[in-house]
């Protein structure tokens, strides 16, 4: 089964001789099957999407696999020519994404082996014994090798990879890292970003994944930041699973049948899946929430270049702000849902109004809630006046606070009591306040969440006490 497309990635432990404590800086590459089973590839020029037919050791035929060189890649695929060369094309721009956020090029040349058959595919042409389980169950992997010496130490990564979409660049996001920096931070960091090569939303576009990936992220929406900090207990126990298989006795160094995957691993892949899928919303959330998105590309640098884990010295003050607005973003998450527009606003002061005391708000159509600066307490008599227009699209009709006949524009507030939310509560044109709680208020135009974008116009409201 394929993990599509939240493929398991990075398997650390494979490929790889043990390291020496001079080599700490990697030391997650610690864990190894035993020696390195990588077979060296040809070292010739190839044009682009050049085949080679290379006949292998075993009775089938190989398969006629097409080769791509550059001084960053170079990819084998037995896709035809025309997918072959749109693979070869994204992967190239998976690189320059990667290369543009964490500023440096990568160092030297990334092989992959995307396999669209790997039935087709010989022994000899798949340079690991759990590549026909990588490729073929998993559904993508990069696996490291390391090589050199003290400081001329290296670690090369492999990627394979089914065709899938968004498998390869998904894995060549961790082999850049691997290869550029020697680490790809925690397993939530990685893999979250190594699905941000995939799912390209910008801050322009919203989100961009399936409507069964916003359910599920729905579905999910008490999912604390301590669980996807935690995201990578599942991983280890496939990596488990695929230490087993290449240990098997049975097996005496032959490459690792698909028929030795159980219905516990796949199980374990669809767990990681949604794993992962938690990991790449928190990381998109802020990396377009521009409360955090500055401080967060910080940290990423920290994470892989420096190799540390320095969430807390990031973010310890904003935590608890940070948990309040990924609930928010879980809840109300759909394609085309911009963070920037829905992020909250931390930096208005509230204040209780007195009795002949007034505050008047601007609330713009196109955002999310906005503070109002007004602190509400029980009891406490308030009333309303507003003004202004605003649309739900650029050609809709003009509304006023009480918005139309199905609720669409109407002026809505909540508070905000330590962080949590009452329920909305309805405005109109004026009236007498009636909130369902003490704190701090918050309005919006009500739309759909991934609707707001094209919204324009504002409403003025003025809060009296009374």
């Amino acid at each position: 089964m394929s993990l599509w497309p939240f493929g398991w990635s990075s398997l650390r432990w494979l490929g790889q001789r043990q390291i020496t404590a001079a080599h700490s800086m990697i030391h997650f590459l610690r864990r190894t099957l035993g020696p390195c089973l990588y077979l060296a590839v040809l070292a010739i020029n190839v044009a682009r999407g050049e085949e080679v037919n290379t006949q292998g050791t075993t009775p089938r035929a190989a398969a006629v696999v097409r080769q791509y060189k550059s001084a960053r890649l170079f990819v084998r695929t037995d896709l035809p020519a025309a997918k072959a060369d749109a693979l070869y094309d994204r992967l190239e721009e998976t690189l320059r994404f990667a290369s543009r956020y964490w500023g440096r090029t990568p160092k030297g040349q990334i092989e992959c082996y995307v396999v669209h058959d790997v039935s087709a595919w010989n022994d000899d042409q798949l340079p690991h014994r759990l590549a026909r389980v990588l490729i073929d169950r998993v559904g993508g992997a990069t696996v490291p090798k390391y090589e050199g010496v003290g400081n001329r130490s290296r670690n090369i990564p492999t990627v394979f990879a089914s065709t899938s979409p968004g498998v390869a660049e998904h894995e060549i996001i961790h082999a850049y890292c691997i290869h550029t920096f020697g680490s790809s931070g925690p397993e939530w960091y990685k893999e979250g970003m190594a699905e941000m090569a995939v799912n390209r939303g910008t801050r322009e576009s919203g989100m961009l994944c399936s409507d069964q990936q916003c359910e599920t992220l729905r579905a999910g929406k008490h999912t604390t930041l301590d669980m996807i900090f935690e995201t990578g207990i599942t991983g280890k126990k496939i990596s488990s699973s695929l230490r087993r298989m290449m240990d098997d006795p049975e097996m005496q160094g032959r490459h690792v049948s698909i028929d030795a995957w159980s219905d516990t691993d796949a199980s374990n892949v669809r767990t990681a899946r949604a794993e992962y899928l938690h990991s790449w919303a928190f990381c998109y959330m802020m990396l377009h929430n521009p409360n955090y998105s500055k401080r967060f590309r910080s940290l990423g640098n920290a994470f892989i270049a420096e190799q540390r884990d320095a969430f807390d010295e990031f973010f310890a003050s904003a935590r608890d702000r940070i948990e309040f607005e990924h609930r928010q973003f879980l809840r109300n998450a759909s394609v085309g849902y911009r963070v920037d527009l829905c992020a909250w606003d931390w930096s208005r002061r509230f204040k209780t109004l007195a009795r002949g005391q007034s505050n008047t708000t601007r609330v713009l159509a196109a955002r999310g809630f906005q503070p109002t600066g007004v602190t509400i307490t029980n009891g406490q008599r308030l009333t309303y006046q507003t003004t202004g227009k605003w649309k739900l699209s650029p050609t809709g009709q003009e509304l006023d606070a009480a918005g139309n006949l199905d609720g669409g524009g109407l002026l809505i507030g909540v508070v905000l009591t330590d962080r949590t939310l009452s329920n909305p509560f309805p405005f109109g044109t004026s009236g007498t306040l009636e909130p369902p709680a003490s704190g701090q208020l918050y309005l919006r135009c009500n739309d759909a969440w991934n609707e707001i974008a094209d919204n324009t116009g504002q409403i003025d409201i003025t809060i009296s006490g009374t």
